[in-house]
């Protein structure tokens, strides 16, 4: 008895599957993958053996790396001033 072809399951209505998401996002699965371990990236729903994200979580997080990130006022000290070498004393 041949099996049933396997039809994707369509991901929860605003959600995406991971390879979407990475390609909207322009980073590899890969990346996601990371992003997801470090609690960097957006936040998704695991459903069944899948992960689906939001696409409006997608979206916050693309607009939220568009943002500069605050200055923290510098703590930067000003440039050491120049020693001149042997050579150029001498001249």
């Amino acid at each position: 008895m041949p099996r049933p072809a396997k039809v994707p399951t369509p991901p929860p209505p605003g959600h995406v599957w991971t390879p979407e998401a990475a390609h909207r996002m322009g980073v590899t699965v890969k990346t996601l993958w990371n992003y997801r371990s470090l609690d960097k990236g957006p936040k998704a729903v695991v459903r069944g053996r899948k992960l689906a994200y939001p696409i409006d979580e997608i979206d916050a997080w693309l607009e939220e790396q568009d943002k500069p990130a605050p200055d923290a006022g510098h703590d930067s000290r000003p440039p050491e001033p120049r020693i001149p070498r042997r050579s150029e004393s001498a001249a």
